[in-house]
């Protein structure tokens, strides 16, 4: 199952009140980690979830049972069409909350996730249209991950690559910081590595684990890991757009 797959699913949703928050929940992260080819590993599920690996296996032979996922054995699930319709629609009511908690209340970023999770499975089909229509039809959270469609299909970002293989002394514009660890988020908040703010990488001590960036030009060091899961937009796509 691809992700072109994922985008002819029907538009009609499914009835909320015929999920519970917790098959949303595993839905809803099988469907983060698809890559669109190779089945979900548990030992993936259960780490983002937080669960031990016999509970998410338990969880994911029910869901196979009940038509959401096709269980392939010791390598993992992938989502059927229904499943991947209600993980998507779940990703974009929190990815929808995400932006109403930190653009209109003042929650902190690195506490956005956390909270939308709360709310997700209390957003019903019109309030989620509402929502957005709020919101003025935003495409991606605080954190720049893209929000699915309405329909529940997939995006991604195009011409994006990591800020750590950037060529030195290049300006570009961060689209997605891929961290979600709230310590993390916190200080990339503070240092002002956001979605749409201007970056380039200064020097590169890949012996020592360190990276310096510019960012809106103040320089910061900050650990290869951490700088590798900043996605910028490319060169020539930012020339491009010029």
């Amino acid at each position: 199952m691809s992700h072109s797959a994922l985008k002819s699913a029907p538009a009609a949703q499914p009835d909320e009140h015929e999920v519970s928050p917790n098959v949303e929940m595993y839905l809803k992260s099988i469907v983060r980690l698809f890559d669109g080819v190779e089945p979900v590993p548990t030992s993936a599920i259960a780490q983002e979830l937080a669960v031990s690996a016999a509970s998410a296996s338990a969880m994911l032979k029910r869901l196979d049972a009940e038509g959401y996922v096709t269980h392939e054995g010791r390598h993992g699930v992938t989502p059927t069409t229904t499943g991947a319709l209600i993980g998507a629609l779940t990703l974009r009511r929190q990815r929808l909350a995400e932006r109403l908690l930190v653009d209109h209340l003042g929650v902190a970023w690195e506490s956005a996730s956390a909270e939308a999770c709360r709310l997700e499975h209390a957003i019903s089909p019109m309030v989620e249209r509402r929502l957005a229509t709020f919101l003025n039809e935003p495409t991606t959270c605080p954190h720049g991950h893209p929000i699915p469609r309405e329909d529940g299909s997939l995006w991604h970002h195009e011409a994006a690559m990591n800020l750590i293989d950037m060529p030195l002394n290049v300006p570009t514009a961060v689209l997605e910081v891929q961290h979600d660890v709230p310590e993390l988020l916190r200080f990339l908040g503070e240092i002002g590595v956001r979605p749409g703010v201007v970056v380039s990488l200064k020097k590169l001590e890949r012996v020592v684990g360190l990276a310096t960036i510019d960012v809106a030009g103040t320089q910061h060091t900050v650990s290869v890991p951490l700088a590798s899961d900043v996605l910028v937009r490319q060169p020539s796509a930012a020339k491009s757009r010029k």
